[in-house]
């Protein structure tokens, strides 16, 4: 059972551009089987929309492989979860979510360069490790602040 890194991620930018990203980001995890698809609601924030594992990766299962990509490409071992979006104005979405044992910095750094008009603010905190800290992500530069307890 994972330590979980609780995450709240504030993404500003203008209104289209903004509205282009959340509808991007809801979707399923491609592992779901086609009944779970259909019984469960879609993820406001699902990474593999935003930054999609490769077919090759996928194709080798649930395993060592798919977690070492996740981890090196997303920055945590599985996709959020307890995602919610719980804010949007004309300027702003905030995302809240959990992930294992680490935020989602490599997330960010692999999409801000796709959303250069978008700046990614994710402040997170790891209660069990005992750590928090604090990304800002804007088109290809990333600035992160991590502090131990």
């Amino acid at each position: 059972m994972p330590n979980w890194c609780e995450n709240r991620l504030r993404i500003f930018g203008p209104e289209a551009d903004l509205e282009k990203f959340k509808q991007q980001a809801v979707g399923h995890a491609p592992w779901l089987t086609d009944k779970e698809t259909l019984s469960l609601p879609p993820s406001p924030l699902n990474f593999h929309n935003l930054l999609p594992v490769p077919l090759h990766v996928l194709a080798l299962g649930d395993g060592d492989a798919l977690e070492k990509w996740q981890r090196a490409n997303w920055g945590a071992k599985w996709e959020a979860d307890e995602t919610e979006l719980i804010d949007e104005s004309d300027s702003q979405l905030c995302y809240a979510f959990n992930t294992p044992w680490a935020p989602p910095i490599a997330l960010l750094k692999s999409i801000g360069p796709e959303w250069p008009t978008l700046t990614f603010l994710l402040d997170y905190e790891e209660p069990g490790e005992r750590f928090v800290g604090l990304c800002k992500v804007a088109d290809a530069v990333c600035e992160d602040h991590c502090f131990n307890l």
